[in-house]
């Protein structure tokens, strides 16, 4: 590339400054400063004799440099060496060197090497692991396998970490495919000093999945150990390597199960085959089985997260002496091994044995009563039946299956729910509740399981079971499986959290879906109880934010996106602000919000949603995802009062409970307001806005993708809460130092509050995805917007405002029954009235009853305060003949003061006339 010196010595300021879109009013004069209202040209190009170049300095804020420093104050660079590759790219100046490509990680780069010469370890698998030829083919297309015959030059052959030819099995993350880790099996162990395995990368939380195509695609799921025993299992179902069956293998890679996020087999059938080890001998884990006692945890993490789980059976004859999967492979062939790993355990609770054996560590330890008992279960995939024992003289004792109920327990566990308190502030939870939580399997959700919660009251109670699983043909026998189960409560149990999108849990900021809550009422308590985030790559989320930039000028679309994905900042900061977005019609904002919906994925309620306080108090429950009230303008205005209401709740955040099961509602969704008028004049201090308005720019592309919300929450965990609150300080300081208005009033000041949080969440987003922050100008036009937003208000945001305007409606109506004058005080024109009497209007008059509920003030002592405060009173007490009667405790409003806040009192004709004598 072109040297610096050489940009600053060739390129003229005066056309870089047009080509940056500079405007320059006069031919000879100075350039308008971008990023603020320039009234005065205040930017000057000259040329420095000392430099040898061309410089510009802007003389308002002393920023001056070259043209390097042009391109970056003009916003269309982040640092030095962007800009100069915008200059060259801009004069088409051609590179001196081409720049170097950016390297691939070395995992990524080793992989490609292995993946290259794959072929060297194919006689291995064929010939040492029977696996088929045709699979053998297809795990190499899909880049299952790699080979390397590395050695350690410092090494003898013999020595441990010596190396020698292995097969090698790349494992990828889920989401990206990036090669996080490489799994080595060495061909002749006794090279590398005896050492079978060798790991390099990532070893816990990133599973082997040698197909992706067929993961994308399975139903049902089989999770081993090994890669070794994933292909077999893959051999087991599909010996021809056809790679179209609905069934395929994962492997964990070793017994780190318990780090691995299960989340990416949500909708799959889910069925572990472990090593069948056998009870360790001595030690403190004598009598344990590492490979089943895994599988366990497989079981326990898949069913909380409602992933139907299941368990094969390895304690029949083919399994003696058998290992794993891919000893039992080599030994009966793909044919068999597929039947053997169909035939699944049938236990209450897989892992627990209906007989005794000797030597091994029980899942779950039962008394002698219910060890019988529980021996006589058996379970189907979605079916429970019960072996009643006969006794036949001719041919013994005979075991006869009798039904049950017409689902599957898959589990029942006893759950701690954090408090609302503590899951919104991190603090230690003095009011946890235990509730249970029972998974069931139905047969019309043979990929799913249904989740409901029972309070310790509920746990026998056969009408609730029946409501929710479906037939009950034997309730004896139903409850006594429940006695049973109960012993097994501790299997599963765990703490959770109440609460969709960013919670705090056990004083940590954790991401939680929908699936994690375990909500009573889940539909009345939150509008997202079923919710999973939209997952991806941060590089979408920099496409999404590029597309909304353009779509709306002055970043009005783009606003209201930054705001809804900074909601779930709430956590961190305590509080968020509401939105509203205003436009004509035809303006689009219909189509901005349904677009905004299929981004982040967050749910616009119609007004006919909003007909009672109950539907808006279930649209705002235990989440921080946004939610959207449409057209509330529209309702009648005892719904709109409550809407208000609740809005200034969920502000913060706001527990009751209502009912008579005194169900918990945690009232504390951020809400976007959508309409042409969007009657919110009491939550000025609480909200921030967006206007659509003859801003129209580019259309949205159809197949632009989605916000990887998942992610971005993810991301937002790794801040603690003091790193968060400062970076908030950081940006309210900034905002401050921008603001327009001079006036200094409390609503004034939590408005410059409430636009510094969407700044936080813009320069979190811009971190999150790589983008520059002062990328699209967004930073200037949300300082616009706040600007415009403090100074409109500022005359109709207080409520001696609103009271003052429904008076002086009644006095020209001719319908204010108390005594007022109009009267010249100290040359001043005013209106003497009485605080305590306009109190007594609004709250005495029927057709005023809606308006005096809603109003935030109720006492003349507190409207009197406002009124002092603002400087309307010019004179207090007064004292006046009105009507024949004396009247005291008359305050005088000087009307002129009064239109400085939009209110133009009727002035009666004979005051009128006495202001012309008066002149």
């Amino acid at each position: 590339m072109a040297s610096a010196d050489k940009l600053k010595r060739e390129i003229d300021l005066h056309d870089l400054a047009e080509r940056l879109g500079m405007e320059r009013p006069e031919p000879n004069g100075n350039y308008r400063a971008q990023g603020r209202a320039d009234k005065h040209p205040s930017v000057s190009i000259f040329v420095a004799e000392e430099a040898g170049h061309m410089m510009w300095k802007d003389h308002t804020t002393g920023e001056k440099g070259s043209c390097i420093d042009l391109v970056i104050y003009c916003g269309r660079a982040d640092d030095a060496s962007e800009a100069m590759r915008w200059i060259h790219k801009e004069y088409g100046i051609t590179a001196d060197a081409p720049e170097q490509q950016q390297q691939k990680p070395k995992l990524e780069w080793l992989a490609e090497k292995q993946l290259a010469v794959a072929s060297d370890a194919r006689r291995y698998l064929f010939d040492e692991r029977k696996i088929p030829a045709p699979v053998i083919d297809l795990m190499q297309k899909r880049g299952a396998f790699g080979f390397s015959d590395w050695t350690n030059s410092k090494k003898k052959s013999g020595e441990i970490g010596y190396g020698g030819p292995a097969i090698v099995f790349p494992a990828r993350c889920v989401l990206s495919k990036q090669v996080m880790g490489i799994d080595y099996r060495y061909f002749d162990p006794s090279l590398n000093g005896d050492l079978k395995t060798k790991a390099q990368g990532e070893k816990r939380g990133y599973p082997y999945i040698p197909d992706a195509m067929a993961l994308r695609r399975a139903t049902t799921v089989y999770v081993v150990e090994s890669p070794i025993n994933a292909i077999s299992a893959v051999a087991a179902f599909d010996p021809e390597g056809t790679g179209k069956g609905t069934t395929t293998a994962i492997a964990t890679r070793g017994l780190a199960v318990e780090d691995i996020d299960w989340r990416f087999l949500a909708g799959k059938k889910v069925v572990c085959c472990f090593d069948n080890d056998a009870p360790i001998k001595d030690g403190p884990r004598k009598g344990h089985r590492p490979g089943p006692e895994a599988a366990w945890v497989v079981h326990e993490a898949c069913t909380a997260l409602n992933i139907p789980c299941f368990l094969v059976r390895q304690d029949t004859p083919q399994w003696e002496e058998v290992n794993d999967l891919n000893d039992y492979l080599r030994e009966h062939g793909p044919q068999e091994t597929k039947f053997a790993l169909l035939r699944l355990e049938q236990w209450l609770v897989y892992g627990q044995e209906g007989q005794f054996i000797s030597g091994r560590v029980k899942r779950l330890p039962l008394p002698d009563h219910d060890q019988y008992m529980y021996g006589l279960f058996r379970t189907k995939q979605d079916f429970t039946s019960f072996l009643k024992i006969v006794q036949n003289e001719e041919e013994g004792e005979q075991q006869i299956p009798q039904d049950v109920c017409s689902f599957r327990i898959a589990g029942l566990s006893k759950v701690t729910i954090s408090s609302a308190n503590a899951a919104m502030t991190g603090e230690k939870d003095l009011q946890a509740h235990k509730v249970y939580s029972a998974s069931i399997q139905t047969p019309d959700s043979p990929y799913e399981l249904t989740r409901f919660i029972l309070e310790r009251e509920q746990l026998y109670n056969i009408d609730v079971w029946r409501r929710v699983g479906g037939g009950i043909f034997n309730p004896g026998k139903f409850s006594r499986m429940i006695s049973i189960l109960e012993r097994a409560t501790k299997i599963g149990a765990r703490s959770a959290v109440n609460f969709v999108g960013l919670a705090w849990h056990e004083g940590k900021p954790i991401f939680n879906e929908g699936p994690d809550c375990y909500f009573t009422n889940p539909k009345q308590q939150c509008p997202y109880y079923n919710l999973r985030f939209i997952s991806g790559h941060p590089s979408d989320g920099k496409s999404v934010i590029e597309a909304y930039s353009k779509t709306f000028k002055q970043s009005a679309g783009l606003i209201p996106l930054v705001w809804g994905l900074g909601c779930h900042i709430k956590t961190f900061l305590g509080f968020w602000p509401h939105f509203t977005l205003q436009a004509d019609k035809g303006a689009g904002k219909s189509t901005l919000i349904k677009r905004i919906e299929r981004s982040i994925g967050f749910t616009m309620l119609s007004s006919q949603s909003m007909k009672s306080e109950f539907r808006l108090v279930t649209s705002i429950g235990h989440t921080s995802h946004p939610v959207g009230w449409e057209e509330i303008s529209a309702q009648e205005q005892k719904t709109i009062d409550r809407a208000v209401a609740l809005l200034q709740e969920s502000y913060q955040y706001t527990t009751s409970k209502r009912s008579s099961e005194m169900t918990e509602f945690l009232c504390v969704a951020p809400v976007l307001l959508a309409g042409e008028d969007v009657p919110v004049q009491s939550l000025q201090g609480k909200l921030i806005r967006s206007d659509l308005s003859n801003r129209k720019g580019a259309l949205l592309p159809e197949d632009l993708p989605r916000f990887p919300v998942k992610e971005w929450i993810q991301f937002l965990t790794t801040f603690s809460r003091q790193e968060m609150r400062q970076h908030f300080h950081e940006c309210l300081e900034y905002m401050k130092t921008k603001r327009s208005s001079v006036n200094s009033d409390s609503t004034a000041e939590r408005m410059i509050e409430n636009y510094s949080c969407v700044l936080l969440a813009w320069k979190l987003l811009c971190q999150f995805t790589g983008m520059p922050s002062k990328y699209g100008k967004f930073v200037s036009h949300l300082i616009t917007e706040m600007s415009a937003h403090v100074s409109e208000t500022n005359a109709s945001r207080e409520p001696w405002v609103w009271i003052l305007h429904v008076i002086l409606g009644e006095i020209d109506s001719g319908q204010y029954r108390y005594p007022y004058l109009f009267d010249w005080i100290d040359g001043e024109l005013c209106l003497l009235i009485r605080t305590s009497h306009m109190m007594q209007q609004l709250s005495q008059t029927p057709a005023l009853k809606q308006t005096f509920d809603s109003l935030p003030v109720k006492s003349d002592r507190v409207l009197k305060r406002q009124l002092k405060n603002a400087g309307v009173i010019l004179k207090e007490p007064c004292e006046k003949t009105i009507n024949t009667k004396r009247v005291s405790n008359l305050v005088a409003l000087g009307v002129e003061n009064l239109r400085e806040f939009g209110l133009y009192p009727g002035i009666p004709e004979h005051v009128q006339e006495q202001q012309v004598n008066q002149q």
